[in-house]
């Protein structure tokens, strides 16, 4: 069986701040028997989701209940299996469709609500209609959030994910890798939701061996679009890797998971959504407890990018942001150095 270290954590983005309105993200880490829950949700900020915050820290309530649910009565070595993944996603979107439509009836919509005014009048005539079908059926809309969720059990993790926002592994080779499906409905600033009808439909998940192979898990790192939106959309994906195998991963292995997790909460999610993204950032992991299989992942991860930095570059190089190329570079150097020295700080004032 895996055991790891876990972290979650949502911060407030400065677009929302400015306007007076509370972070749209939610998420949460989460362990009982043996069973380890990593979770982040992104309410959506579109100006029909008034409740999208809400709709987000529901996301991540239900799925820790129909996940207790979906565990009570498996062995710690039982595999997943397609049909009680099946059954555990539609649990999970009814009992959010359910739960967000209870939150409508004991609070339905008013004029005085916050961000009721710049709802689109065909929205405020569906949520204020007299017809309850028509209630039932658009209410969700004003609740929309993606989801994304690790889950650990025996020597498996199943990974699920509903709209944008990445998950992405560290495997014991030192490769890291993006192993959800794509959605092609994802793009620029359109994703699936929760809050559609056919929503069980749209989510898509993958089943992660945990035995000891190259392949295996060393690390999981669930992400919202507000850490992917801090760097160039052709490129987000290979920083994303440096952040957490160049300086996430490090710091655990230097400073220890305490302090790391303290770090990353207090200090860099707060400099990159202030210095990129300025939107709502959620950062989850799931990282081996095993100190001599990180440090030697580690190691074969560096000397992966190292090798990929001094190798020539493509003929056709992918498309980039010219200008944005040494912010970013500085920003990563800029982020990786406040994570690492928070640590010789901390550790200068023990001594």
């Amino acid at each position: 069986m895996m055991k790891f270290s876990m972290f979650a954590a949502s911060v407030h983005g400065l677009k929302y701040r400015e306007r007076g309105l509370p972070c749209q993200d939610s998420s949460s880490a989460m362990e009982f028997d043996g069973v380890q829950v990593i979770v982040v949700a992104d309410g959506h900020g579109g100006k029909d989701y008034l409740r999208s915050d809400k709709g987000a820290r529901l996301a991540v309530k239900v799925l820790f209940e129909q996940i207790k649910i979906f565990c009570r009565d498996l062995d710690s070595d039982e595999r997943f299996s397609d049909a009680g993944i099946r059954n555990f996603l539609f649990a999970v979107c009814n009992g959010w469709r359910d739960a967000v439509l209870n939150d409508w009836r004991e609070n339905p919509f008013s004029p005085r609500e916050l961000r009721w005014q710049t709802v689109s009048d065909k929205y405020k005539a569906r949520f204020t209609s007299a017809d309850e079908n028509i209630l039932e059926q658009y209410v969700p809309v004003a609740y929309g959030t993606t989801l994304l969720a690790a889950i650990s059990i025996g020597t498996q993790v199943l990974l699920i994910q509903i709209g944008d926002g990445t998950c992405a592994i560290l495997r014991q080779n030192g490769e890291f890798k993006v192993p959800v499906p794509t959605d092609g409905e994802n793009f620029f600033n359109v994703t699936t939701s929760l809050c559609e009808a056919d929503a069980v439909t749209k989510f898509r998940h993958v089943v992660l061996n945990c035995d000891d192979s190259p392949l295996a898990p060393v690390a999981i790192f669930l992400s919202t679009d507000g850490l992917d939106d801090c760097y160039p959309i052709f490129e987000n994906e290979t920083w994303l890797y440096k952040l957490y195998g160049g300086t996430i991963i490090d710091s655990l292995i230097e400073n220890g998971p305490s302090l790391t997790r303290e770090a990353i909460r207090d200090d860099l999610l707060p400099y990159l959504t202030a210095h990129g993204s300025n939107d709502d950032i959620s950062l989850a992991y799931l990282v081996t407890l095993d100190a001599n299989l990180l440090k030697r992942t580690s190691e074969k991860f560096h000397a992966l990018t190292t090798a990929q930095a001094e190798s020539p570059p493509p003929t056709q190089p992918p498309p980039t942001i010219p200008t944005a190329q040494p912010t970013i570079a500085e920003q990563y150097a800029a982020a990786r150095q406040r994570l690492l020295a928070r640590y010789q700080i901390d550790k200068g004032d023990k001594s």
